[in-house]
């Protein structure tokens, strides 16, 4: 099981410094050559949550083309996935079980998020942008 400690460990391992946001949640800023990418990860009873919030906030105001190209980005991603959240906004997140995660997979599940971020980010702005 992963504990929090041992997430600080493996973010460091990373070179991601990690700062306390809340209660059992961590936010830390990947710098890319497109610009930072700020990532929450939350770590719950089974599950280790990291999550690019918004990734596109547009407080709801979603077009029928967007969700379906969310959808279409859905199916061609692995484990990263986008999806509103409460507010609207689109964010881009990964699940990972925590019972036997180990620094491998996190580090990919991490490094898929990023790289995701940065493929994407664009595409969504300029669509969001009319």
């Amino acid at each position: 099981m992963l504990d929090e400690s041992t997430l600080r460990r493996h973010l460091a391992t990373l070179g991601w410094e990690a700062a306390r946001h809340g209660n059992g949640t961590f936010r830390t800023v990947h710098e890319t050559p497109e610009g930072p990418v700020v990532v929450y990860l939350r770590l719950q009873e089974h599950w280790l949550v990291a999550s690019v919030v918004p990734f596109l906030a547009t407080k709801g105001d979603n077009s029928f083309e967007l969700s379906r190209w969310l959808l279409r980005m859905n199916r061609d991603m692995r484990q990263t996935k986008f999806a509103y959240d409460e507010d609207g906004d689109v964010v881009l997140t990964v699940e990972l079980p925590t019972e036997a995660l180990d620094f491998s997979e996190i580090e990919a599940a991490l490094e898929g998020l990023v790289a995701s971020a940065v493929k994407h980010r664009k595409t969504l702005r300029a669509a969001a942008s009319g």
